[in-house]
C-alpha cells in the first residue's frame, strides 16, 4: 500500500487551526446507551467568537446551510443539557440571519415532536429572536408563537407555545404572552391546563425582577375568573391563583413569606385583585378547600410574624362583607375551628372583628 506523499501538505493539524480561531479543547462527556462516554468539546477564548465563526460561515458557505441545519436539529436529542442550551441559541441566531428557513428544517420539527424537551428548544430558540433588536425580526417569533396557539393547532405546537409564554418571550410580552395563554386554554383541553398554569406562575414569580409584572399577572387572572362560572377559563384562573397562593415565596427582612401576602401589605391594587381572587376561588368547590389551606397558612403566619395582621384581616373582611350569607357562614366557621383546633390568636382576633361588624 502506497501513501500519497501529499497528504501531508493538505492537512492541518487539529492544534493550528483552534489556534487560528483562539478556540481550545476542554473534557465533557456524553451519555449513551452504554453509559457515559469522554468526549472534546471546543470552546472559545472571545465568547463572541461562535456569533462571528457562525455568521461568517452561514454567508459565505451557503451551499452548506441545510446540512448544518439537519446536524443541529439532530443534536436537539443530545443529552448533555448544555449542549442542548448552546444548540438552542444558535439555531436562534441562524433564525434571524433566515427565519423561513429555519422555521421550516428546525422549528417545526422540534415544536411537533413528542418529547417536551425538544419543544423547549424551539420555544428558547424563538425567544433568541423575539429579543433581536430589529422589530421586524422580533416580530416573527411572536406572529408564529401566536399562530401555534390556535385552537386548530397541534397539541404540539400549542405546548411549545406555552413553554415559550412562560419563559422568556413571557418576560418580554407578558400581555402578549397571557392573552395567547388564554386562548390556549379556551380550547377546554384539560392536558393543557397545568401547564398553563406553571406558565403563570412562572410569570408572577419574575415579578420580583420585572417591575409591574405581578399586577399585571394578577389583573389577567381577574379578567380571567370574571367569565361564566362553568367555563375551562374560570377554573383555570382560580387552580392557577390558588397555585400561585401555594408555591410563590419572597424573602423580605430575611423573612420568607408568601408573595401574595407580601404583595397585597405593599399595595392597596393588590389586596384588591388578591380579595376578588380569593373569594371566587372559595366560592368554587374545585379550589375552595385549597385555598382555605392557603389562609390557614396566612394566619398562623400572622401568629408568628403580627406585621401582617392588619393585611389579612381587611382582606378576610372584605371577602365576608361582599359575601352572600352561605359564604360568609363558611369563613365564620372555619375561623371558629381555627380558633379551637389550630389553636391560632390570629384567626380569633380576625373571627372577634367580624363578630363586631356583623351579625349570624
Amino acid at each position: 500500500m502506497t501513501f500519497s506523499s501529499n497528504l501531508g501538505a493538505i492537512e492541518t493539524k487539529r492544534s493550528q487551526w483552534l489556534k487560528q480561531i483562539s478556540a481550545y479543547l476542554a473534557d465533557d462527556y456524553e451519555l449513551t446507551e452504554y453509559g457515559k462516554s469522554k468526549v472534546k468539546i471546543v470552546l472559545f477564548e472571545d465568547q463572541d467568537a461562535p456569533l462571528c465563526i457562525l455568521s461568517h460561515v452561514w454567508h459565505e458557505y451557503d451551499a452548506y446551510a441545510k446540512a448544518a441545519l439537519q446536524w443541529l436539529r439532530e443534536l436537539g436529542e443530545y443529552q448533555n443539557f448544555e449542549v442542548r442550551l448552546r444548540v438552542a441559541a444558535t439555531v436562534g441566531q441562524l433564525a434571524i440571519y433566515e427565519f423561513r428557513l429555519v422555521r421550516e428544517d428546525v422549528l417545526l420539527p422540534w415544536a411537533k415532536s413528542d418529547k417536551q424537551s425538544v419543544q423547549k428548544l424551539a420555544a428558547l430558540a424563538l425567544a433568541v429572536v423575539a429579543y433581536d433588536d430589529n422589530e421586524d425580526v422580533a416580530q416573527q417569533a411572536l406572529n408564529i408563537l401566536h399562530h401555534w396557539s390556535g385552537l386548530n393547532n397541534s397539541p404540539q405546537l400549542r405546548w411549545t407555545a406555552i413553554a415559550a409564554y412562560g419563559g422568556y418571550i413571557g418576560l418580554l410580552f407578558p400581555q402578549q404572552a397571557l392573552e395567547n395563554l388564554k386562548i390556549i386554554a379556551q380550547s377546554g383541553d384539560a392536558r393543557f391546563f397545568s401547564d398553563i398554569a406553571q406558565a403563570v406562575s412562572n410569570l408572577f414569580d419574575a415579578g420580583e425582577q420585572v417591575e409591574g409584572l405581578h399586577l399585571i399577572v394578577l389583573t389577567a387572572l381577574k379578567e380571567w375568573s370574571e367569565q361564566g362560572k362553568k367555563t375551562p377559563i374560570h377554573q383555570l384562573s382560580l387552580l392557577a391563583f390558588w397555585g400561585v397562593m401555594h408555591e410563590s415565596k419572597i424573602v423580605q427582612n430575611q423573612i420568607r413569606q408568601p408573595t401574595l401576602l407580601w404583595l397585597a401589605n405593599q399595595s392597596q391594587s393588590a389586596e384588591e385583585k388578591v380579595s376578588f381572587l380569593l373569594r371566587k376561588a372559595l366560592d368554587l368547590e374545585l379550589t375552595r378547600e385549597l385555598v382555605l389551606a392557603e389562609m390557614l397558612v396566612w394566619l398562623q403566619l400572622v401568629d408568628q410574624q403580627q406585621d401582617f395582621y392588619k393585611t389579612v384581616a381587611r382582606i378576610i373582611f372584605t371577602i365576608f362583607n361582599q359575601g352572600e350569607y352561605r359564604e360568609r357562614l363558611r369563613i365564620f366557621e372555619y375561623l371558629k375551628r381555627w380558633t379551637i383546633a389550630k389553636k391560632s390568636n390570629a384567626a380569633s382576633q380576625v373571627l372577634l372583628l367580624l363578630r363586631k361588624h356583623f351579625e349570624l
